[in-house]
């Protein structure tokens, strides 16, 4: 008996030549998952209350996200109204402080416009009296009373 020895490529060839083909095995699977899971409508039509309750969870998650962002901008609209307030009060105390400011800088100023006419008023009867005492060291001196005392 004689035996031949095989050959690599006819072994190599043997075994593709019967390989399954993946494509054609994976359908019957997906066709079983998909027939046995069934759709949202009837999902919905088997157990509305865990239909209607996973919707409320739904929304109130979706609440939940959105209510700080809502909190945020109510305290925004809170704290810009508060400071308009803050700013007009300022405003109306700025305004009522120049206003005595202003009214004391008028009694101020009359007050030195009343003392500069004081003083002028005493400047004019010092420069009378002056000019008295001046009359006055004239008529000793023409009438000798002042040449006899001792200067000084």
């Amino acid at each position: 008996m004689t035996t031949t020895a095989p050959t690599p490529a006819v072994e190599a060839t043997s075994d593709m030549a019967h390989t399954p083909d993946p494509a054609t095995q994976a359908l019957p699977a997906q066709n079983a998952a998909a027939a046995a899971r069934p759709t949202l409508r009837g999902q919905i039509a088997e157990n509305p209350l865990l239909s209607f309750l996973g919707g409320l969870i739904v929304m109130l998650l979706t609440a939940a996200v959105a209510s700080p962002h809502i909190r945020i901008n109510d305290t925004n609209d809170r704290l810009d109204r508060i400071e308009d307030t803050m700013h007009a009060g300022f405003a109306a105390l700025n305004n009522k402080i120049d206003t005595k400011i202003d009214e004391l800088d008028n009694k101020i100023d009359t007050k030195f416009a009343e003392l500069d006419n004081k003083i002028d008023q005493l400047d004019d009867r010092i420069d009378r009296i002056e000019l008295k005492l001046a009359e006055l060291i004239t008529a000793l001196r023409t009438s000798g009373v002042i040449a006899s005392a001792a200067p000084g």
